[in-house]
């Protein structure tokens, strides 16, 4: 499995990225370098767990086609299996015309599920530390069930110890409870 941490596209019809390879604990750089349209590989130093590998290659249509259509995509995405699953956020109005503009680079984009969210009101309710926190959970996957980032994974990726995490996101979880026990009161 491989998960984007980020990517960027750059001015010259190129993307950059950082990406985690789980698998055998080998050097994947060789490997990658031979996939079509890679440009450069970097290994991101040994660490244990997966390998992370900052990858240079010519402009997907995926990554084009979130620019054009200003669509945002949530970090990590996942891609298992040759298939990318991700999560963008978008207007309603342009989904469908990005979907489209997938299909017709010949890919075969599958809409799972549409929902309205919003975020502003967890504003009133969390501190700016527990509400950082809260988004980068959520964005590493530690609400999804199952779970996509363990919490001693989590205290890693944001540098905090996991007592610290555990504390701060049970008081995250209980103040999102209380707030959505009295919401429709």
């Amino acid at each position: 499995m491989i998960e984007a941490v980020n990517i960027v596209g750059l001015p010259c019809d190129e993307t950059i990225g950082e990406y985690e390879v789980y698998g055998p604990a080998v050097d994947w750089t060789d490997e990658i370098a031979g996939c079509p349209n890679v440009l450069e590989v970097h290994a991101l130093g040994a660490q244990p767990g997966p390998g992370r590998y900052r990858i240079r290659y010519r402009r997907s249509p995926f990554i084009a086609t979130t620019a054009e259509d200003e669509v945002l995509v949530r970090y990590p995405l996942t891609i298992k299996g040759g298939l990318m699953e991700c999560e963008v956020i978008a207007w309603r109005s342009t989904l469908r015309h990005f979907v489209d503009a997938l299909a017709d680079t010949g890919h075969e984009p599958h809409l799972v599920s549409l929902r309205r969210d919003s975020l502003r009101s967890v504003h009133i309710i969390l501190t700016p530390i527990q509400r950082a926190l809260f988004r980068q959970a959520l964005a590493l996957g530690y609400f999804d069930v199952p779970r996509r980032i363990t919490l001693t994974r989590l205290a890693e990726r944001v540098s905090r110890n996991k007592s610290s995490v555990s504390k701060t996101l049970a008081n995250v979880e209980r103040r999102l409870a209380e707030f959505a026990s009295t919401a429709g009161a």
